[in-house]
């Protein structure tokens, strides 16, 4: 037959290496965590602060008695504590405990026993049960209020304009994106909709059914792969969002549009013994995230920090305080495969915090105390405003990036 012209030979070649790897490049891995230091970019009223200051505020007089007993700071009759996770997390130590002391009374022969033995009913601490819920949910319903009407596009656009135009960029590459968000709010969401559309991302639901009339979607990571494919750009709600919510009797999640929650009044409406909102709230972060649906986002989040085979490659984080030790743990680990000698060795090859300080003694003790929850102690390790870690003039500051960093 003689031999193949040599256009056959390198188009076989061609189709080999296209096989093999991917048409010779391995597509770029980035991941992009954000915080509320986004949220606040785009409105100043998001801030913890001001979200927690209005919930106190809505509450009733009994009940806003309750909260400030576990509350460490009222000047003046005035609720001035900043930091209302700490007091949340008290709040829900008292559910869970009353809530486990009915299960026992409610479900147990023993508990059955004690209650005709002493005479005594359960149904007013099912009351009381009812009432710290509608407390907790208060705190979402507050959250609501000040975010609906304020995550639109036009205001977006012109306060986080040099952040969307770097987003464009990420997500234009043909590259794996994947967003992960510790913030409730839709902000992201909203972003990528107008930016790569429907059908250029997922968030791991699929549409299912309806609920009073409003669209439902389904979290099913696996039916929204056999739907629609595997997608290159992800959002992961890591703490879920204000459009989530678990359906008590089997734990199944769903979201619902943040139109029809507005429009139907959902929160108001919402029947608590049969749904509750998907998010975390409070403290114990770290044993919250082992229930679904966070803990496939966190479980994501892990295989972009640790598994070899599918780490990232470039890191960006934006407005996190690096409060949360279960993504410091992770991120933790990123850095020290940068490290590692030998095969093992997967450096990053970038790194970039953004945040929003502006005065620079704030701005030196962010930096140590990155430093210092991720383990960071010598010079060559540590990140650093020097080596370009660090952007200290809000999100759309990382408009600016070009060049590899040194770390």
């Amino acid at each position: 037959m003689g031999t193949p012209p040599l256009q056959l030979w390198m188009y076989c070649i061609l189709v080999f290496c296209k096989k093999k790897y991917s048409f010779g490049v391995r597509k770029m891995r980035k991941v992009i965590l954000t915080g509320n230091g986004l949220s606040v970019g785009l409105n100043g009223a998001f801030s913890l602060q001001n979200i927690t200051q209005t919930f106190y505020n809505n509450l009733p007089n009994e009940h806003q008695k309750f909260v400030e007993h576990h509350m460490e700071r009222i000047q003046k009759g005035n609720y001035v504590q900043v930091d209302f996770e700490e007091a949340i997390a008290s709040i829900e130590q008292v559910h869970d405990s009353l809530d486990s002391y009915v299960a026992f009374l409610d479900t147990t022969d023993e508990g059955k026993i004690y209650l005709e033995s002493e005479n005594l009913s359960v149904d007013e601490l099912r009351s009381h049960l009812e009432k710290i819920k509608q407390i907790i949910l208060s705190y979402t319903s507050s959250i609501v209020e000040i975010i609906d009407g304020n995550v639109h596009w036009n205001q977006i656009d012109e306060k986080l304009s040099g952040f969307i135009r770097w987003l464009q960029t990420q997500v234009q590459e043909n590259n794996q994106v994947d967003f992960f968000t510790l913030n409730f709010d839709l902000l992201l969401e909203t972003i990528l909709l107008s930016v790569v559309g429907t059908d250029e991302f997922t968030d791991f639901h699929v549409p299912r059914g309806n609920l009073d009339g409003a669209e439902k979607f389904n979290f099913s990571p696996q039916d929204n792969i056999a739907d629609f494919g595997r997608r290159n750009i992800r959002l992961h709600h890591l703490h879920g969002s204000l459009s989530s919510f678990k359906r008590l009797n089997d734990g199944r999640v769903f979201k619902l549009k943040t139109e029809d929650i507005r429009l139907k009044d959902f929160y108001k409406r919402l029947n608590t013994s049969e749904y509750f909102p998907s998010i975390i709230t409070g403290g114990y972060k770290s044993a919250k995230v082992q229930m679904s649906p966070f803990n496939y986002y966190y479980n994501e989040f892990k295989v972009k920090m640790m598994d070899p085979d599918d780490i990232c490659d470039e890191l960006y984080i934006i407005g996190y305080s690096f409060r949360d030790e279960h993504i410091n743990e992770a991120i933790k680990a990123r850095l020290e495969l940068t490290r590692k000698r030998g095969e093992k060795q997967r450096p990053l090859s970038r790194l970039v915090i953004v945040d929003f300080k502006s005065e620079e003694a704030d701005k030196i003790e962010f930096v140590k105390y990155v430093n210092q929850v991720l383990g960071l102690k010598s010079a060559r390790t540590q990140l650093s405003i020097e080596k370009g870690n660090f952007l200290f003039d809000g999100a759309d500051s990382i408009e600016q990036i070009s060049g590899e960093l040194v770390k």
